[in-house]
């Protein structure tokens, strides 16, 4: 579910009711379409989606305290496109969609206040602070040559503050990933046009960075380039591989200083979801049937059961080692995704009905 701050712009934009003018209600709005979702232990579940039949933006976030069996209306940040919600905790969460400000709640979705002014293209959570990219996208010249954009990071701590610019030893033009866990950051990220992803790595927080091996060779914007912690020194990597459509994966049991590639190819969009230090969940892109799990860092891959009809994944996450959840389409029904949950750490999923 990927900051410039100037304070006076950051001000507090608190949203008290959805878009479309849902307050709390119980169930989702009829017709609701899951966009996007969020998982915090075995209870709790936000889902972000939309829906017809309103004057204006028909979005909604839905949430259930019960494991799914019941949803409720809360408000929503104004977002559309592709969001991203990514929750701390059963009361604090995050909100944004590529080039849109950065929400935050801090009780439990029933209020959503603005952190940022917009231009977010990707966030991480880390143990002490959030970790927000900003993607400058320049106005092309009908004489001049163009300008390529530039990308920058910025750090704010969780518990609240000022933003501050991270420091880089590399400028990067095109768009970067973040990804945080505990007080390990890492970065991707490409400095010109036809350059390998550039992988940088701190364990402080961000206040200084290494650099590691380049794992992709190839920087195909928006189709890949992006790093997984798994555990204190598993990271996973799964970015393209140069014809725009397809990708590879590769592990790092050394905390990101060395990638090995495994000899499968994958589609486009393909993405990695750890469940543990050795256990995961691959979806391969496309209609390329079932998911994939793992749990021995994938030594041995096997079909998840109950996932044989996907056709597309759209989100996937595991709250605890065996218990997740997901959104994507079936062959049934390729223009609605369905709600996915797991028990087993991803081994077998049941489609769930949000009501």
């Amino acid at each position: 579910m990927r900051l410039a701050i100037a304070l006076g712009l950051a001000a507090a934009l608190t949203v008290a009711a959805t878009a479309s003018g849902h307050g709390a209600a119980h169930g989702a709005p009829k017709g609701f379409s899951p966009l996007a979702a969020a998982v915090v232990g075995t209870r709790d579940i936000w889902i972000f989606g939309s829906y017809r039949g309103c004057a204006g933006p028909c979005v909604a976030l839905v949430r259930s305290r019960d494991g799914g069996r019941h949803f409720k209306t809360l408000a929503a940040p104004p977002l559309s496109g592709g969001p991203t919600l990514d929750f701390t905790g059963p009361r604090v969460g995050y909100a944004f969609a590529s080039g849109s400000q950065l929400y935050v709640t801090r009780d439990g979705g029933d209020t959503w206040r603005s952190l940022s002014p917009a231009g977010v293209t990707d966030v991480a959570v880390g143990e002490r602070d959030v970790y927000a990219v900003f993607t400058k996208y320049h106005r092309r010249s009908e004489t001049g040559p163009v300008r390529p954009p530039s990308a920058r990071v910025e750090r704010r701590p969780v518990a609240g503050g000022s933003w501050h610019v991270v420091k880089l030893p590399v400028k990067f033009r095109y768009p970067i990933s973040v990804a945080a866990q505990g007080r390990k950051v890492w970065l991707v990220g490409s400095t010109q046009v036809g350059a390998g992803l550039v992988t940088l790595r701190s364990t402080d927080r961000g206040r200084t960075f290494a650099q590691g091996d380049a794992f992709c060779l190839h920087n195909v914007p928006d189709q890949g380039g992006r790093l997984v912690p798994a555990g204190r020194r598993v990271v996973w990597a799964v970015c393209p591989t140069g014809d725009g459509n397809s990708s590879s994966l590769s592990l790092s049991t050394d905390g990101g200083r060395t990638f090995r590639p495994f000899g499968v190819t994958l589609k486009s969009g393909a993405e990695i979801f750890p469940s543990s230090a050795d256990a995961a969940v691959l979806y391969r892109g496309g209609s390329q049937g079932p998911l994939l799990r793992t749990a021995d860092l994938g030594r041995h891959w096997a079909d998840a059961r109950g996932t044989d009809q996907l056709w597309e994944l759209f989100w996937l996450r595991f709250a605890t080692s065996r218990a997740g959840a997901a959104l994507g389409t079936t062959f049934s029904h390729p223009n609605r995704a369905s709600f996915w949950r797991t028990t087993d750490g991803g081994a077998t999923w049941h489609s769930l009905p949000i009501r």
